[in-house]
C-alpha cells in the first residue's frame, strides 16, 4: 500500500485528474519546534517575526494537541506518526529507549526517498544512553545536545564528535543551533535534492542555572540582562484557571494543591518573564532561519510547520509550574504551518479549529512528498512498516481531501504522577486516571475547565460516548480507508 492518499477521500494517486503533482519538484521541508511552549506566549506581541513570516502567510492550528503533553512520548509521536500504545513510549523515562522500531522512522523513510536530511537541537529523552553520540538512523546531519540541554555551559553531538559549549554570548545555544540550522540550508541550496530539516530549539524549557536574573530551576534563561529587562514588566497571564478558588470537581492529587500565596505567584511571574525573555530571541532565531530560506531560493519550495512539544502551567489550576497532566494550558500548543501556493490547490484559511496533533506532522510530510514525487512509504524495507494513526493535514492547508468532522486525538501517559488515556475533541476533553478518577469538561461553555461535569446526569450521554471511544483510541491503529483493517479499531 502507499501513501499517495494519506487521508479517507485524498487523490489516488500524484496524477490524479486536476491535481499538479508532478509540474514541481518535491517540496522541502523545515519542522521547527519549541520546548513547553505555551500558548500564552504564541502571540503576536511577542514573536513579531515567526507571525510575520510563518503564521500569517500561513494557517495557524488553534486546537492542536500534544497527544501526550510531555517531551519525549510527544516526540516520539512526531517521529513515528503514531499514538504512544504503538511507538512505545510512554514518559520520559527511559524514553527513547521504549522507542519501537528506532530504524523505522520518519527520517529513514525520507532519506529513502532522497531527501537530504538533518536534525539540529534536542532530540528524545534518554537518546544518548543508548547511543552515546552517534546519529539517530536516517539523518545526514546530526547537531544534538549530549544528555541535558542548556542555554549556556552545555555539550553537542557534531555528526558523532563531541563539542563543548562555554559562557560567552556567542555560545546561547538558541543562536547556535540557529546558525547550525542556517548552514544545512546553506550547503543544501546548491543540491536538486530536497531537504528535511527539524530544528528542534531548547527553548523556553526550564533549566538549573546560576546565571541571574533567571537562577530559578524551572525558568528559561534568555541571552543577557537586556533581553530580560525588555520584558521585565509584562504582567503574568492570570485566566480565570488561575490559582483556581474551588477545586472540589478535580482529582484528589489537584484538590491537595494549597492556593498560591504572594510569594509563589512572584516566582510565577518571573519564570514567566524569563521564559519571554527566551522566546524572544527563539523568535530571532526563526525570523533569521526563514531569511536563509528565501536568501537561498528555498522558501517557495519549502513546507513549515513550527509547533511546541507541550505547554506548560503558569497557575492554573493550583500548578505552579510542570506539565503532563490533561488540562488545556498544557495540552493545547502552538501549531502553524506555512505551505507555498505550488504545494495546494486554493488559498490558506488564515485559522483552522479543526483537531490536530503531533501524530500528523509524519503522515503530511509523507503525503506531500508522494504528491509530489515519487510514492514515500513509512517503511525501512520490505515488510517492515508502521502503520501511523495520524492523518495528512493537507485538506486543511488548501490540498485536497477531506478531514473528519468530530475528530478526537488520543493523550495516553504511564508515569508516576500522571498515569491516564483522555481524548480531546473540538467540543470534549474527557480523561480516564489510574486511580478510577474521572474529568469531563464541555469546552463550548467552560473553555477555562473550572466544572468538571464527569458524573453529571446531564452529561451521561456524552461521557458513555466517550468512555467507548477512549477505550477504542487507546488500542487503535491506523486510519480507515487508507489502511487495512486489524483486529485493533481503526485511530478515528
Amino acid at each position: 500500500m502507499t501513501l499517495c492518499a494519506l487521508a479517507a477521500g485524498t487523490d489516488a494517486s500524484p496524477g490524479a485528474a486536476g491535481a499538479p503533482a508532478r509540474a514541481h519538484r518535491p517540496p522541502n521541508f523545515l519542522v521547527i519546534l519549541t520546548d513547553d511552549q505555551a500558548q500564552n506566549s504564541f502571540r503576536r506581541r511577542y514573536m513579531p517575526q515567526t507571525f510575520r513570516k510563518i503564521v500569517r502567510p500561513g494557517t495557524e492550528f488553534t486546537d492542536a494537541i500534544a497527544a501526550p503533553p510531555l517531551c519525549c512520548p510527544d516526540r516520539a509521536g512526531i517521529l513515528t506518526g503514531q499514538y504512544p500504545h504503538n511507538h512505545g513510549v510512554f514518559s520520559n523515562h527511559p524514553g527513547y529507549g521504549d522507542l519501537r522500531d528506532p530504524g523505522n522512522t520518519l527520517p529513514v523513510w525520507l532519506h529513502k526517498a532522497g531527501y537530504r536530511t538533518g536534525f539540529v537541537g534536542k532530540f528524545l529523552n534518554g537518546y544518548n544512553d543508548l547511543a552515546g553520540a552517534s546519529p539517530a538512523p536516517g539523518f545526514d546531519r546530526w547537531f544534538q545536545f549530549i544528555k541535558y540541554p542548556g542555554y549556556y555551559g552545555y555539550a553537542v553531538s557534531d555528526d558523532g564528535r563531541i563539542v563543548r559549549y562555554g559562557h560567552r554570548r556567542r555560545a546561547y545555544s538558541t543562536d547556535v543551533l540557529t546558525r547550525r540550522a542556517r548552514q544545512f540550508l546553506d550547503r543544501s541550496s546548491g543540491s536538486r535534492r530536497p531537504f528535511f530539516l527539524w530544528l528542534a530549539y531548547n527553548a523556553p524549557h526550564g533549566v538549573r542555572s546560576t546565571f541571574p536574573p533567571c537562577s530559578s530551576p524551572a525558568s528559561a534563561l534568555p541571552p543577557d540582562r537586556a533581553t530580560y529587562r525588555s520584558v521585565s514588566h509584562v504582567p503574568l497571564p492570570r485566566p480565570p484557571s488561575f490559582n483556581e478558588k474551588d477545586v472540589s470537581d478535580k482529582p484528589q492529587a489537584i484538590q491537595a494543591l494549597p492556593r498560591l500565596d504572594s510569594d509563589a505567584i512572584g516566582r510565577i511571574r518571573h519564570i514567566w518573564r524569563c521564559g519571554l525573555g527566551a522566546v524572544s530571541s527563539l523568535d530571532d532565531g526563526v525570523d533569521r532561519v526563514v531569511a536563509k530560506l528565501r536568501h537561498e531560493r528555498q522558501l517557495r519550495r519549502t513546507i513549515v510547520l513550527y509547533l511546541s512539544d507541550n505547554g506548560f502551567f503558569f497557575g492554573e489550576h493550583r500548578r505552579p509550574a510542570g506539565k503532563g497532566s490533561v488540562y488545556e494550558p498544557v495540552l493545547n500548543v502552538p501549531f502553524a504551518a506555512r505551505v507555498p501556493g505550488a504545494y495546494r490547490h486554493g488559498r490558506l484559511a488564515s485559522r483552522v479549529h479543526s483537531v490536530v496533533s503531533n501524530q500528523d506532522v509524519a503522515p503530511t510530510l509523507l503525503d506531500y512528498a508522494t504528491r509530489f514525487g515519487d510514492p514515500v512509504e513509512p517503511c525501512a524495507g520490505p515488510g517492515d512498516c508502521r502503520r501511523l494513526d495520524g492523518r495528512t493535514l493537507a485538506p486543511l492547508l488548501g490540498g485536497r481531501g477531506n478531514w473528519p468532522r468530530r475528530r478526537g486525538v488520543l493523550a495516553e501517559i504511564d508515569m508516576p504522577g500522571d498515569n491516564y488515556h483522555a481524548i480531546r475533541s473540538q467540543r470534549y476533553v474527557y480523561s480516564e486516571l489510574s486511580t478510577g478518577e474521572r474529568e469531563l469538561y464541555d469546552l463550548s461553555v467552560d473553555p477555562f475547565e473550572l466544572r468538571n461535569v464527569a458524573g453529571s446526569p446531564s452529561y451521561a450521554q456524552v461521557q458513555g460516548r466517550l468512555g467507548v471511544r477512549v477505550s477504542e483510541l487507546s488500542r487503535c491503529s491506523g486510519i480507515e480507508d487508507r489502511d487495512p483493517p486489524t483486529a485493533a479499531p481503526f485511530c478515528e
